[in-house]
């Protein structure tokens, strides 16, 4: 059974493209999930948001696998012509600690992919990316309790950039600049379902982790309209990132000159 799979490292805009394919009929998205941690538990999900988990059924859920979960929900949600997708919580693998309270050891490992062929599932992977200044001005900006340092963080995004790297790729620029093309182009991508109407829809669905969940107030989540919005080029943040080597290498090899 193929299993979409949306990566995105944190202020990539993935929460933008959750948004878009969540609000198209038939597409359900777990969002931000990992076989590590997860942002918003999938049982909750599955029930709150996907309308896949019954009552009589979350006891036996939550005893099981990750793998065995996914392909539980795959199958309920296959039965009903809908397509599962899975956001990954690429932070879990990528991040050293990314919440509070709750120490997680990046093992810089696409962990999902392992778990997945585990259970006989095969990943249909798109990555959506973004410039890793704009990347690393924004995370340092919206989770400063992260205290990312930029050695630590250029190390880690590389290290995502080299596991990502050989899946399909698109650029969350491109994507603001031309949502229909680039919407489409990821549906297809994925293998569910699209609907050019989404570009009316995507700002009112909320029923995913990201943006519309955040403490901090983002620029991102506001928007009726896909935008892309000007970078921070004078903030130091974006200087350090752009003149880092870790962080130039990455971008090269996500298809950034």
């Amino acid at each position: 059974m193929k299993i979409p799979i949306i990566y995105a490292y944190p202020r990539s805009g993935g929460t933008l493209v959750n948004r878009c394919l969540g609000s198209i009929a038939g597409n359900l998205i777990l969002s931000e999930v990992n076989p590590l941690a997860s942002v918003h538990p999938i049982a909750e999900q599955a029930q709150d948001w996907l309308d896949l988990l019954k009552d009589d059924q979350l006891d036996e859920f939550v005893h099981k696998s990750y793998g065995q979960q996914i392909h539980f929900l795959a199958t309920q949600a296959k039965a009903s012509n809908k397509h599962l997708i899975i956001r990954d919580w690429t932070a879990a693998n990528f991040i050293d600690n990314p919440i509070s309270n709750n120490i997680l050891t990046p093992s810089f490992l696409l962990e999902q992919d392992l778990y997945l062929s585990h259970y006989g599932l095969t990943s249909l992977p798109v990555v959506i990316v973004r410039r890793v200044a704009d990347v690393y001005e924004s995370m340092t900006r919206i989770f400063p309790h992260l205290n990312l340092e930029i050695q630590s963080f250029g190390e880690a995004y590389l290290a995502y950039a080299q596991a990502v790297c050989h899946y399909p790729i698109f650029h969350y620029e491109q994507i603001c600049q031309d949502p229909q093309t680039q919407i489409r182009l990821i549906c297809q991508t994925l293998e569910i379902n699209y609907d050019p109407d989404f570009l009316n829809k995507f700002y009112q669905f909320d029923k995913c982790t990201g943006d519309n969940t955040i403490e901090q107030s983002s620029r991102g989540r506001q928007l009726t309209e896909i935008n892309l919005l000007p970078s921070h080029t004078e903030s130091k943040s974006y200087i350090i990132a752009s003149n880092d080597e870790n962080c130039r290498r990455a971008n090269q090899l996500l298809g950034y000159e």
